[in-house]
């Protein structure tokens, strides 16, 4: 009776591809953000340094930001479409793998896998297709030694004729009936006619003879084929007068057990051929550790020299290369327990890994005699397996940086789904609420955000349809306190909204410092206004001055005039 049982594996919730994606967008939104950030600071401070006025700095830096943002989102979406694409390179012939062996483990055996490619993943689908096709090959022709076994026949009971000295039939048995049943143009004298040489010799001398004769009954085109035996019976000296029995005929049909003979010459072979090309490792081992036989591949991989094979050779000196068995050895341990069983062990002699199944062997009376031993090499898988675990240690890693650097950042980041709520945030936003992060979860984020009932139902309109959040926007908070918020959306690969990201930036000393800034303005203009009416009195006076030395020089030119008149009278 077989059993059959289709192979399951568990679904995962999550696939390493997305996993990829979400830990390359989160790191370049982050990076993005930061550099941005860091970028439009730059920009502020060297314009402030270089005295511009604060419009214009405000209106650069503000150009500078959605430069920044565009270029931002421009890149990771790049990085996102590489990424996407190279993940299903690598994942895809892997999903088709995994189906494969599904379909094999469910009894599919005639399933095949086209994947192109000479790196690992080609030569791994190439050896599981050879595999596919030899398991398919190996079963079939087990299956076709199975029906050859179950077909061999119990021997056909013989002919018998009884002829006398004058060659005429005295008498037959049921079975030449039987056959002639089967074959109505089947005749006595067919066999007598080709039997007469022999038949004679023994009316002579006595003696009895063997021959295999072949006969075409009449109306059919078959061949059948007998085995004849010519013996006398009673006394051959006697009067020639007297007819008698003399001759007696034993014809066996062997065309049956010909062929039955040939099938199992052929199953045999067969089963043979079929134990040499099962690529897996073969032994089967007596009690004593004795090798009795392998197959093709074992002898390939033990370095088994054929003509020295029918020495006895220890399953120790071939698999381990030492002179006893090693301790605690399961397979030594299955000749006491009865017990078959399954491990995996790195085979320094081999120098690969191997999957050993030890199965144990049973005489008639159902004691123990030995082993089956069935070896496949695992060092493909063992290396995909290392890579994987490689590859998982690197996600690991990488995840656990983008939460330091989550954590780490003075920005207040917090995640929220379609409804508002919040699904993470970093400490900075924990100190910001003063409120543990566990308890800030599943927590509305308006309720820790001056938003107006218009504003809400805006945003819960917005993540309902699928749209992006506002880009940007400035809240002042109920202690006085001022935020620069800015939102960025994370969506699936059929670009549906799933969550957005809010980060947060206190502002609050730019604010003030913008403020300080404009009452300086206006204490300035003021000081101008006063400097300007002082400048107009000072510019006046100076005029009148200056006049007035003339009309002094005038004056003194007259009286020296006047004097010299004066004089000279």
């Amino acid at each position: 009776m077989t059993h059959n049982r289709a192979l399951m594996i568990k679904s995962s919730k999550s696939s390493i591809r997305k996993k990829l994606l979400f830990a390359f967008f989160i790191v370049l939104a982050i990076s993005g953000i930061i550099i941005n950030i860091i970028f439009v600071n730059v920009i502020h401070r060297t314009l402030s340094a270089e005295g511009l006025a604060h419009d214009i700095i405000l209106n650069v830096s503000r150009h500078f930001t959605v430069i920044g943002a565009v270029v931002t989102i421009a890149g990771i979406l790049i990085v996102l479409l590489i990424a996407l694409f190279i993940s299903d390179k690598i994942t895809r012939p892997i999903k088709k793998l995994t189906e494969g062996m599904l379909d094999i483990g469910n009894g599919k055996l005639d399933i095949r896998i086209d994947l192109s490619g000479n790196d690992e993943i080609g030569q791994l689908a190439d050896g599981f297709n050879l595999m596919a096709a030899q398991i398919n090959d190996s079963m079939r022709m087990l299956k076709t030694s199975k029906e050859y076994t179950d077909n061999i026949v119990r021997s056909v009971p013989s002919i018998l004729i009884v002829l006398s000295n004058r060659l005429n039939v005295l008498s037959t048995n049921t079975a030449l009936e039987r056959l002639q049943e089967q074959y109505p143009g089947l005749s006595i004298s067919q066999f007598t006619s080709l039997l007469n040489d022999e038949i004679l010799r023994n009316l002579e001398n006595g003696e009895p003879s063997k021959k295999e004769i072949s006969l075409i009954p009449e109306g059919t085109d078959v061949s059948i084929i007998f085995s004849a035996t010519v013996s006398g019976i009673g006394d051959i000296a006697g009067h020639e007068d007297e007819e008698k029995a003399s001759v007696l005929l034993t014809i066996t049909n062997v065309t049956e057990s010909r062929k039955m003979k040939e099938m199992v010459l052929q199953s045999r072979q067969d089963w043979e051929d079929t134990f040499n090309t099962i690529p897996d490792m073969i032994t089967i081992h007596d009690k004593d550790y004795n090798v009795l036989l392998a197959n093709r591949a074992a002898k390939e991989m033990l370095k088994i020299p054929a003509e020295t094979f029918r020495k006895m050779n220890k399953c120790y000196e071939l698999y381990h290369g030492t002179q006893q068995a090693p301790d605690g050895c399961p397979s030594c341990n299955c000749l006491e327990s009865g017990e078959q069983s399954t491990f995996e062990i790195y085979e320094p002699h081999l120098g690969r890994y191997v999957e050993i199944r030890s199965i144990p062997r049973f005489g008639r009376e159902n004691e123990l005699i030995g082993l089956i031993h069935i070896v496949r090499d695992i060092s493909l898988r063992k290396k995909i397996e290392d890579e994987h675990n490689k590859l998982m240690i690197a996600i690991t890693k990488a995840k656990m940086e983008w939460e330091m650097t989550f954590d780490s950042v003075m920005e207040y980041i917090i995640l929220i789904d379609s409804e508002l709520r919040i699904t993470r945030c970093n400490k900075s936003f924990a100190g910001y609420v003063k409120q543990p992060a566990s308890s800030v979860i599943d927590n509305h984020c308006y309720d820790f955000f001056h938003c107006s009932n218009l504003q809400i139902e805006d945003c819960r309109n917005r993540m309902g349809c699928g749209r992006e959040l506002t880009a940007k926007n400035e809240l002042e908070t109920e202690n006085g306190r001022w935020l620069y918020i800015s939102h960025r959306p994370i969506q699936d690969e059929r670009e549906k909204l799933l969550k957005s990201v809010i980060i947060a930036t206190d502002i609050t000393e730019l604010k003030h410092a913008q403020k300080r800034i404009k009452v300086s303005e206006n204490e300035l203009k003021k000081k101008v206004n006063d400097l300007e009416k002082f400048y107009d009195m000072a510019v006046g006076r100076e005029v009148r001055m200056k006049e007035l030395k003339k009309e002094i020089k005038r004056l003194n030119r007259k009286l020296a005039d006047y004097e010299e008149i004066h004089i000279a009278q």
